[in-house]
C-alpha cells in the first residue's frame, strides 16, 4: 500500500517536473527569440551608426566645400520642403476626417437602404391586399349587375338599370361592344 502511494507520488512529481521541464524549455526558446531580436536591434543600431557617421562626414565635407551663400539657399529649400511636409501632414489629416466622415455617412445610408427595402416590402404586401380588395370589389359589383339583369329580365325589360356616378366607386359594365 505504501509502496502504490510513493510509486504514486513520485509519478506525480515526474508530471510536475515534466510540466516544469517543458515550461522552461518554452521559456528558453523566448529567451532565444529575445536574445536574437536584441542581436538584430544591435546589428541594426550599428548600420545605424555607421549611416549617420557617413553622413555627419558628408555633412562636414558639404560644409567645406559649398560656399555660405549656398548654404543659406539649401536652408531655404529645407525650410520650404519642411513647410510642403507640414501641408502634406495637414491635407492628410483632412482626408482622414472625410474619409471618416464619408464612412460615418455611408452606415448611416445603408442603414437607411435597410429600413427603406422593409418599407418596400411593406408596399408590395399593401399593393397585394389592395389588388385583393378591388378583385372582390369587382367580384361583388359583377353579382350585382348580375341580379339587378335577372330581376329588369323578370319584370320584361323595361327598366333601366340606374347605376350610381358615385366618384368613390369603380364601374364595370356587363355589355360588350
Amino acid at each position: 500500500m505504501q509502496v502504490s502511494n510513493k510509486v504514486g507520488q513520485v509519478d506525480d512529481m515526474l508530471i510536475a517536473l515534466t510540466k516544469r521541464a517543458v515550461n522552461m524549455n518554452t521559456a528558453i526558446s523566448s529567451f532565444e527569440e529575445l536574445n536574437r531580436t536584441i542581436q538584430e536591434m544591435g546589428d541594426i543600431q550599428e548600420q545605424f551608426l555607421d549611416q549617420q557617421n557617413l553622413l555627419l562626414i558628408a555633412v562636414k565635407e558639404i560644409k567645406t566645400q559649398i560656399p555660405a551663400e549656398a548654404a543659406q539657399k539649401v536652408a531655404t529649400q529645407n525650410a520650404a520642403v519642411g513647410l510642403k511636409i507640414n501641408q502634406l501632414e495637414d491635407t492628410l489629416n483632412k482626408q482622414n476626417l472625410t474619409i471618416a466622415s464619408v464612412t460615418k455617412s455611408m452606415v448611416g445610408l445603408s442603414s437607411r437602404i435597410e429600413k427603406f427595402e422593409e418599407r418596400l416590402v411593406d408596399v408590395k404586401r399593401l399593393t397585394e391586399d389592395v389588388d385583393a380588395l378591388v378583385t372582390l370589389e369587382r367580384e361583388d359589383y359583377l353579382e350585382v349587375l348580375k341580379r339587378q339583369a335577372i330581376l329588369q329580365e323578370a319584370q320584361g325589360g323595361k327598366q333601366i338599370i340606374k347605376v350610381p356616378r358615385d366618384p368613390d366607386l369603380i364601374f364595370y359594365s356587363i355589355k360588350t361592344p
